[in-house]
């Protein structure tokens, strides 16, 4: 009779565990029904007077559209969008003065050109109209930051935010002058137990800011989406639409300590957060890295009020792996490169 009892208690325990799933502390659900509406896009592919070469990300500014290019001596590629004409190209990749080397746009409010230098952690800001009609644009300003960050950089007030890998916090804010004044965003908590090192790779991420009070920080590999507003306040967490988690492993060898995906259980999540105004947009793949088949390009995109209130799902006919918004006209600019480079454009 003791015997029966203990197996019965061993097979509730192990039931129990089974049932018990892996959650974020303090984090609203959410699901395909909660969006408003699904809408499907057809894409149109923009034919200019130029091959497209190998654009990694893009801006558009009325009727100018600036790419940045991946390789090549020549940083930006600016093509006329009503003549469909390559006006030029401008700004020289290198290490001489004014040149740049691992250059990444920062989005603003569409009334200059700003590009951060990963490589030197230098803000270079241009006039717009210099920018466009001048094959040698030279900034009107520089900034150099306090402390290096990993990736891209917005426009959050008068203020710059980045990401600095690694780190305690997952974004710091510099003032104009680049002096950092200060940093927020803890990483999100979880039933999963991470070290440090697994923590932030299971928490790279990309972000967007509407340029005055709310940020989104959207993760690559677990589809969460966090907002905060201007003073560092968690205003909602949101883990949706599929609900799935970041699975990493902490790996010492000679080279030190890093971590890696654990086979078979990763899917990517949220790419390309942007800002569309009085919305968020974010592209998502919700496939698993370790398919065959997968692909990183992404048929969906979601859009999100700056609360976290979700709105459209907008299913892409052409998938794209970044974008740009044009908030006035309600078009979305977006990249591919199957069969080849090619601009996409949305409107929504």
């Amino acid at each position: 009779m003791k015997k029966n009892i203990l197996f019965l208690l061993m097979g509730a325990c192990m039931l129990l565990s089974c049932s018990q799933k892996e959650r974020y502390s303090d984090a609203q659900l959410f699901g395909y029904d909660d969006f408003e509406a699904e809408i499907q896009l057809k894409g149109k592919v923009l034919e200019f007077d130029d091959l497209i070469m190998n654009p990694g990300a893009l801006q558009v500014y009325d009727s100018i559209l600036v790419t940045l290019e991946y390789g090549g001596e020549q940083i930006c590629n600016v093509y006329n969008l009503n003549t469909k004409k390559k006006i030029g190209a401008r700004l020289t990749r290198g290490q001489g003065p004014d040149e740049m080397v691992m250059p990444q746009f920062i989005d603003n409010d569409g009334s200059c050109i700003q590009i951060i230098d990963m490589a030197t952690s230098v803000i270079y800001k241009y006039n717009l109209a210099d920018f466009i009609e001048n094959p040698e644009p030279k900034p009107v300003s520089k900034a150099k930051l306090e402390e290096n960050i990993s990736s891209g950089m917005q426009m959050l007030g008068d203020n710059v935010i980045g990401y600095p890998y690694f780190k305690e916090h997952q974004l710091y804010v510099f003032d104009m002058s680049g002096k950092k004044i200060n940093e927020f965003a803890d990483f999100p908590t979880s039933t999963i137990d991470y070290t440090d090192m697994e923590r932030t790779d299971a928490y790279y991420m990309g972000f967007a800011s509407n340029n005055i009070d709310r940020v989104a920080i959207c993760y690559y590999m677990t589809d969460l989406i966090d907002i905060y507003d201007s003073t560092g306040k968690l205003r909602k967490r949101m883990h949706g639409p599929e609900q799935f988690f970041s699975y990493f492993e902490e790996v010492h060898d000679a080279g030190g300590v890093t971590s890696k995906p654990v086979r078979g259980k990763n899917r990517d999540a949220y790419f390309a957060p942007r800002s569309g105004g009085d919305k968020l947009f974010v592209l998502y793949n919700g496939g698993y890295v370790d398919e065959k088949e997968h692909s990183p390009f992404c048929k969906k995109m979601f859009s999100f009020s700056w609360e976290g209130t979700p709105q459209n799902i907008y299913i892409l006919d052409d998938p794209i792996f970044t974008f740009c918004v044009d908030k006035k006209k309600r078009k979305i600019y977006g990249l591919s490169n199957v069969p080849e480079n090619h601009i996409i454009e949305y409107t929504y």
